[in-house]
């Protein structure tokens, strides 16, 4: 049975990709990033979340938005970030909303995903080279600060390998102080429920409940200093994973 529902998903992955990101992608593609963005940003809402409730058959108990409605357009402004510990990480926060992400290189050699991704905005970056950092540093700067484009990453730099999330010690704080002195907001998201989707053969475990609160934005001019402000973004991640793990973890079979 866990055979066909494997065989199921890719299947109906592929088609969802091939036959509604892919042709979004096409048409967008000779336009600039702000078009680009409001064009396919349907595609992947619809993509993704087709991809969580069919493909991967999780349970989504909670999903909360708490933006101002300013920011709830398309391409949002504002700097997204997100704990991180599971590929299903990525189509969950693209069902809440379309932000382009900083993501790893190796994406880009992915068939079909990575060339949708970067066609939609996705920033690749090669963290083992100071080149390639600086690089997409620079050209984050230039959508945020000039374009007026949101994007997203995940502090942690990588999925994390324990249950919780890093602690703010471990995460990368780069953006946050860059966002600081720029006065730009951040939007922090928490997700809960993610790891256990796929098992460690890939294989999918269908019925697994999770949740993503998308938590309202944080002001920089409202902190005297730049881990001050650092600091009250990520503890609202981690407030909002505390939150839904006490909620959900029993339903999962955890403690």
């Amino acid at each position: 049975m866990r055979i066909l529902i494997q065989i199921k998903a890719v299947f109906i992955a592929f088609f969802l990709f091939v036959f509604v990101v892919t042709p979004a992608c096409i048409i967008a593609l000779p336009f600039g990033l702000h078009r680009r963005i409001k064009i396919v940003s349907p595609a992947w809402k619809f993509c993704q979340t087709m991809v969580l409730r069919i493909v991967c058959h999780m349970k989504i108990d909670i999903a909360e938005d708490h933006r101002s409605e300013h920011l709830k357009v398309s391409p949002p402004p504002g700097l997204y970030i997100s704990n991180h510990q599971s590929y299903i990480d990525i189509p969950f926060i693209t069902s809440m909303y379309q932000v382009p992400p900083i993501m790893k290189k190796e994406v880009l050699y992915i068939p079909v995903i990575g060339q949708v991704g970067w066609i939609s905005g996705g920033l690749p970056v090669s963290r083992s080279s100071g080149g390639s950092r600086r690089k997409v540093f620079t050209e984050t700067r230039h959508r945020l600060v000039d374009q007026n484009i949101g994007m997203q990453v995940y502090p942690e730099g990588t999925r994390s390998k324990t249950t919780h999330p890093k602690s703010f010690e471990e995460i990368k704080k780069t953006l946050l102080v860059f966002a600081f002195n720029e006065k730009i907001p951040v939007i922090p998201t928490s997700i809960y429920g993610t790891r256990g989707v796929l098992n460690s053969n890939g294989m999918i475990n269908p019925g697994r409940h999770a949740g993503i609160i998308v938590h309202k934005e944080i002001l920089p001019q409202n902190f005297a200093t730049a881990d001050d402000f650092a600091k009250a973004c990520w503890n609202k991640v981690l407030e909002g994973y505390d939150q839904m793990r006490a909620k959900l973890a029993p339903l999962n079979g955890e403690s």
